[in-house]
């Protein structure tokens, strides 16, 4: 039997041929599932026909499956570093930073889409671990990508990694 691959690009009409060749349906049961005439089915896996998405999700469910779909960041990390300077501030006040660098592919300024934004953190004495692990979901959550926060502490503890951290860490300046 042949193997149907559905790759991430797939049109509307790949996805509903697909989720029906594997489940070994034909158009008029896929239809009769969905509740729509077959002809609906053959002008969506033809091109004919755009489906809306509540229509691919109907078909596709119809088949068994469902349609996941999730926003993925398409802006650099130093980019939405810079959009955000502000609001970036308020959570270093928050949460008792006393000096941040970035370091990793924002700091060397070949960071991508997918990049992670790097961060070396000198907590206030006052901190506490709370702040740590605040801090690094606050600012995942007002840049809209992930955040590793490492502080000066862990970095003190391994010779090798503060070695490639401090090869291209640099401070980073953001006023509240």
């Amino acid at each position: 039997m042949a193997e149907h691959r559905t790759p991430q690009s797939a049109t509307a009409a790949e996805l509903i041929r697909a989720a029906r060749a594997k489940r070994g349906m034909s158009q008029r049961a896929l239809a009769r599932e969905a509740d729509v005439p077959q002809s609906t089915v053959a002008n969506v896996e033809s091109g004919r026909h755009q489906p809306s998405v509540l229509m691919l999700e109907r078909l596709l469910g119809a088949a068994g499956y469902r349609l996941e779909t999730k926003l993925v960041n398409a802006i650099r990390p130093s980019q939405l570093l810079e959009q955000h300077r502000r609001d970036v501030a308020d959570a270093f006040a928050r949460h008792s930073v006393a000096q941040v660098w970035v370091f990793g592919s924002v700091a060397r300024g070949d960071d991508g889409p997918d990049s992670d934004l790097d961060l070396l953190v000198e907590f206030t004495p006052d901190a506490s671990f709370v702040d740590h692990v605040s801090l690094q979901d606050d600012l995942s959550a007002v840049l809209g990508c992930p955040v590793d926060v490492v502080t000066i502490k862990e970095l003190e503890s391994n010779e090798l990694f503060r070695r490639r951290v401090n090869r291209d860490r640099r401070q980073l300046k953001v006023a509240a």
